[in-house]
């Protein structure tokens, strides 16, 4: 459902999507099961910053942060949701534990 997705290769910063001046808001979903750090405006780094650790987890952000270049550290393969419109809200369905 995201309106695009970002894929890490794992061991390093990667960008996930780039600075934009004009953006005001922006959900970043963890689509796959190695967790994320994610850091803005600067590299990202294990250990440090938010922390997407299950398949669902999310972050939003708003105002003078959601304008900032986004990366994020996974210690592998990774796939990120990127959203970018501010009426899209996410769920989990009653059987999420399942995962």
């Amino acid at each position: 459902m995201a309106a695009s997705t970002a894929a890490l290769g794992g061991g390093s910063s990667e960008l996930i999507i780039a600075a934009d001046k004009h953006r005001d808001f922006l959900t970043l979903q963890l689509q796959s099961f190695n967790s994320v750090y994610l850091a803005f405006g600067e590299a990202a780094i294990a250990g440090a910053g938010i922390l997407l650790i299950v398949p669902g987890c999310s972050v939003r952000v708003m105002g003078v942060k959601a304008r900032l270049a986004v990366y994020g550290y996974a210690g592998g393969v990774a796939d990120i949701g990127i959203e970018t419109c501010e009426d899209v809200e996410y769920r989990p369905g009653s059987f999420i534990w399942f995962l």
